[in-house]
């Protein structure tokens, strides 16, 4: 797989390969498997509803419903 990277990105990789990390593929390592653990950290069925959402079958809340979900939570 080749990447292309834009000049503030491989400017980032250059000073982390300066400040100590192992070469550029380490640096792109690290910072995809953050990338991919911080996605893993989305909150239960937020996925869902932005998927309904993007979809259009997305049906906005009744606000009063706000106190009961408070409360379940």
């Amino acid at each position: 797989m080749e990447l292309t990277l834009t000049g503030p990105i491989e400017a980032f990789i250059q000073r982390q390969v300066a400040q100590g990390y192992k070469d550029a593929d380490e640096v792109a390592r690290q910072a995809f498997l953050r990338w991919m653990s911080e996605e893993s950290e989305t909150p239960p069925n937020i996925q869902t509803r932005l998927d309904e959402a993007a979809a259009g079958r997305f049906i906005p809340g009744d606000r009063s419903n706000i106190q009961r979900i408070i409360a379940a939570a």
